[in-house]
């Protein structure tokens, strides 16, 4: 934000950003799964049980649904192009906002279960 004001760049800059990570966060998921079947035979690390194995596709289906909500506030962008750059009265700030503290919780979430799953498949 410069001089009170938001370019549809700055805008652009955080989605990609958060794209990004979120796409980081699903190949975690998928790396977290690929352990899960290396320790089965292992004596001394126990597998994920089915209900952690359930709660982590359907994160995996929040991280999608986030990042699709995402794509679609940046094709909206170009109905907005005519009103940038906007300030925080604006209806799409709003909107970003919310976005934000949605990656922000969504993020804090994936991080607190992957640590703790790293834990459980001993590493």
């Amino acid at each position: 934000m410069k001089n009170g004001k938001i370019n549809l760049v700055d805008l652009d800059f955080e989605y990609k950003m958060w794209k990004n990570r979120l796409l980081l966060f699903v190949k975690e998921i998928h790396l977290l799964k690929e352990r899960n079947e290396e320790v089965k035979t292992e004596e001394y690390i126990e597998e994920l049980n089915t209900v952690e194995l359930m709660v982590l596709d359907e994160h995996v289906e929040q991280l999608q649904k986030l990042s699709n909500r995402i794509k679609v506030q940046e094709n909206e962008m170009q109905f907005y192009n005519k009103d940038f750059p906007i300030t925080t009265a604006h209806k799409y700030y709003a909107e970003h906002i919310e976005l934000r503290k949605q990656m922000n919780g969504i993020s804090s979430i994936h991080l607190n279960r992957v640590a703790d799953l790293i834990t459980a498949l001993g590493i």
